[in-house]
């Protein structure tokens, strides 16, 4: 692949990654939302319920757009479903564990009533690790 072709298919993945992940994030930061505001359950675990719904969406853009094998290198090709279902999601509680630690740390520190700015800082330093793993190791044959 020559150099003009790579950079085209790095800032295209880039695109995608930014675009997967913003829609997961969005169903993260909805579900939190909403569960903290319709229901009894504290925003730690609100937390958690909204992680599990934003994976599915973050596996299923990542795996069909932003490391797609028809977008991206050779690097890619060849995958199965479930084996880089089980990386992406080891990928995901890592940065998952990283992201509630630290929210409940922030939790703590500042109060409950800052849970979205928390949850805003935190999810955007996460991202960096996130992809990262993705790239390097979860979408990789």
């Amino acid at each position: 692949m020559n150099k003009i072709a790579m950079t085209q298919s790095a800032s295209r993945q880039a695109l995608w990654f930014l675009v997967v992940g913003a829609s997961a994030a969005a169903v993260h930061f909805l579900v939190l939302i909403s569960v903290v505001s319709f229901t009894t359950i504290s925003p730690a675990w609100a937390n958690v319920i909204a992680f599990l719904l934003a994976f599915i969406v973050s596996f299923l853009g990542h795996f069909y757009l932003t490391f797609s094998t028809s977008t991206t290198s050779s690097l890619y090709k060849d995958r199965q479903p479930l084996h880089t279902l089980l990386k992406w999601f080891a990928s995901s509680v890592i940065g998952f564990a990283a992201n509630q630690g630290l929210f409940v740390l922030g939790l703590n520190w500042f109060g409950e009533s800052y849970y979205i700015f928390i949850w805003l800082v935190i999810t955007a330093i996460i991202t960096v690790m996130t992809f990262a793993l993705g790239k390097l190791w979860a979408f990789k044959s």
